[in-house]
């Protein structure tokens, strides 16, 4: 079976799931994280590209399934002991131009928080990574100063470390340098420091137990991945699953059956 047969079942089963309150029933049970990076139409869909009529069809199917909170809301909970199930915060990775364009005007018009984890070497500059050096047009990033319109918003501003290396493959000198250089660079901008963290690439293989430690030492309350899955009421602030959208997901309704089958 061919992947867009694929999605348009499973699209159909989140429908009829939904029609017969199954999603009501089990999405109180789980914790959700989802992540997004770059929201425009003028780049074809891919794993880190989500069209702006595509993203505001999820957010209108989170705040039709879920209580949308902060990302800090969730952690402060779990660090309570507090369930947080039928919780579910929206972020985004990189700090791409088109999340202060495209993605906040949008989550404002619904009312919805959302948290943006900045890799700050990246911003206010020209910048390929490797990722998109292949692109005739480069998506760009955001500025200091719409960063701290993102702030000023409401939003949350979260480290996504300076030059967006693999804490899975560096030696702990080089990570504990790259994770005081981003916090140094967010709190001259912002003004505090900051206390949201997820970590480039987001695979299990992206981060080893001893940065995970080095994350902690460097005054970070979380550590929020993008490998997939959902998390418990009540999860561990610094191994936290998000679900990374793009491409793959044609509907919410995909989405949404795939968040029912995920074990939390």
């Amino acid at each position: 079976m061919n992947e867009p047969a694929k999605k348009k079942i499973k699209s159909v089963l989140g429908r009829m799931a939904e029609a017969v309150g199954i999603f009501a029933r089990d999405f109180r049970s789980k914790m959700v994280v989802v992540t997004f990076h770059r929201i425009n139409d003028w780049m074809e869909e891919d794993g880190i590209t989500c069209h702006p009529v595509k993203f505001e069809a999820f957010c209108e199917f989170f705040r039709r399934h879920f209580r949308v909170v902060r990302v800090s809301e969730q952690i402060a909970g779990c660090r309570n002991g507090r369930a947080m199930g039928g919780t579910l915060s929206i972020t985004f990775d990189d700090g791409y131009l088109d999340n202060f364009e495209v993605a906040a005007p949008i989550l404002r018009r619904l009312g919805l928080p959302a948290a943006f984890f900045v890799a700050t070497g990246f911003i206010g500059t020209d910048f390929k990574p490797p990722w998109d050096e292949h692109l005739a047009r480069q998506p760009g990033w955001m500025s200091w100063d719409q960063v701290r319109s993102l702030r000023d918003q409401g939003f949350e501003i979260g480290a996504h470390t300076n030059e967006h290396i693999d804490l899975g493959t560096k030696d702990p000198e080089a990570i504990r340098a790259e994770l005081a250089r981003c916090r140094a660079k967010l709190q001259e901008a912002l003004g505090a420091p900051p206390t949201l963290f997820a970590y480039p690439f987001g695979g299990r293989e992206n981060i080893s137990p001893s940065s995970l430690d080095l994350v902690r030492e460097a005054g970070f309350e979380c550590c929020l991945g993008a490998f997939g899955g959902v998390n418990p009421p009540v999860a561990d602030p610094f191994r936290l699953n998000r679900i990374s959208v793009g491409g793959w997901f044609a509907t919410p309704h995909q989405l949404g059956l795939e968040i029912l089958l995920r074990r939390a």
